[in-house]
C-alpha cells in the first residue's frame, strides 16, 4: 500500500529539483535555446532509456499481466480524459482552451510517474509505469497533435504507432517477452540504467525553467486555470479510481500495485510535454508553462491526498 507521507516527501524530492533550472533561466544561463536542447536530450535520450530498462527482465506471468492491466486502464483513462475535456472551455478563447484541454488530458506520468513509482516501490515496478505511458504517447502524438494544430492527418495509425516515444517501447516489449534480455551486455544495462537516472532531475530542472519564465501577475485570478488545476489534480484521478476499484469488485481483475500505479501516475500534474508542443505548433507558451508549473507545484499537495483512495 502507497503511503501518503512517502508520497509527499518523494513529490517534493522532485519539486526540490526544480530549483536549479529556475534560477539558471532566472540569470540567464545557458542560453536561450538551453529548455529546448534539455526537451531534446529528455525526448530522444534519457526517456527511451528509462523504458527499455525497465523491461529488461526475465519474463513473469504475473507481471504481465499486471502490465496488461495498467496498459487496459490507460488507455481507457486517456479516451475518457479526451472525451470529457472536448466539453470543457467552451467559453475561454480559443488558443486557451487548446492549452487547457491538452494539459488535463495528459498527466505528466512518464517524468514524474516513473520516477515516483521506483521511488516508493522498486525498480522492477517501473515496468509498470512504463506500459502506463504507452497510451500517453499514442494519444499524445494523435489526438494531442490535433488539439494543438486542429490537422486531422495527425490522427492515422503511422503517427499514432510510429514516433519518437513508441519505438523503445517495441524494443523493450520484445526484450521482455523473448528469452533475449540475458544476452545484453552488462555495459549496456548499466548505460542504459545512467541515462534513465537522468530523466528526473533533467524534467524537472526543465519545469523550473518553464516557471522561471512565467508571468504570475493574475494567474491566480484566471478561472479556466482553477478548473483545469481541478480537473487534471483532483477530479481526473479520482474518476480512474472509480473505474478501477470498481472493476476490482467485480473480481476480474484486482492487482494492488496495478491499481496504485494507475493511480498514481494519472494524479501526476499537467505533462512538460504541453509546453513542448505547445512550442512545436506556435501556441500558447505562457499559458502552457503557467499550467504546468502551477500544476507541478500544487501536486505535492494534491498527490498524497489522492493516495488516500487506495486505502478504500
Amino acid at each position: 500500500m502507497v503511503n501518503p507521507l512517502t508520497l509527499f516527501q518523494s513529490v517534493l524530492l522532485l519539486f526540490l529539483l526544480m530549483i536549479p533550472g529556475f534560477l539558471l533561466r532566472k540569470f540567464r544561463v545557458g542560453g536561450e535555446t538551453l529548455p529546448r536542447d534539455l526537451s531534446n536530450i529528455i525526448l530522444y535520450v534519457a526517456q527511451p532509456a528509462m523504458i527499455v530498462v525497465a523491461f529488461i527482465r526475465d519474463f513473469d506471468k504475473e507481471v504481465a499481466f499486471n502490465a496488461a492491466g495498467v496498459l487496459v486502464f490507460s488507455f481507457i483513462a486517456h479516451t475518457l480524459f479526451y472525451l470529457i475535456a472536448r466539453m470543457l472551455f467552451r467559453t475561454a478563447p480559443h488558443g486557451v482552451a487548446k492549452i487547457y484541454r491538452f494539459g488535463v488530458i495528459f498527466s505528466n506520468a512518464g517524468y514524474m510517474g516513473i520516477p515516483l513509482i521506483k521511488a516508493i516501490f522498486d525498480d522492477s515496478a517501473a515496468i509498470y509505469a512504463s506500459v502506463y505511458i504507452i497510451a500517453f504517447n499514442f494519444f499524445t502524438w494523435s489526438l494531442g497533435c490535433l488539439i494543438y494544430s486542429e490537422d486531422k492527418s495527425y490522427v492515422s495509425p503511422k503517427k499514432m504507432f510510429i514516433n519518437p516515444a513508441t519505438i523503445p517501447i517495441y524494443i523493450g516489449i520484445l526484450l521482455f517477452l523473448l528469452p533475449i534480455n540475458q544476452y545484453v551486455p552488462d555495459v549496456v544495462v548499466n548505460a542504459l540504467s545512467m541515462f534513465s537516472n537522468t530523466v528526473a532531475p533533467i524534467s524537472m530542472m526543465l519545469i523550473g525553467m518553464l516557471l522561471a519564465d512565467v508571468k504570475l501577475k493574475g494567474a491566480f485570478t484566471d478561472k479556466y486555470l482553477w478548473e483545469a488545476l481541478a480537473v487534471r489534480l483532483l477530479i481526473f484521478p479520482a474518476l480512474i479510481w472509480v473505474i478501477v476499484y470498481g472493476v476490482s469488485l467485480t473480481g476480474l481483475y484486482d492487482s494492488e500495485i496495478a491499481t496504485a500505479v494507475t493511480l498514481i501516475c494519472a494524479a501526476t500534474p499537467s505533462a512538460a510535454a504541453t509546453g513542448m508542443f505547445a512550442t512545436k505548433f506556435g501556441c500558447d507558451t505562457q499559458t502552457a508553462s503557467k499550467f504546468v508549473s502551477v500544476s507541478t507545484i500544487l501536486s505535492v499537495l494534491t498527490m498524497p491526498v489522492v493516495a488516500l483512495l487506495l486505502y478504500i
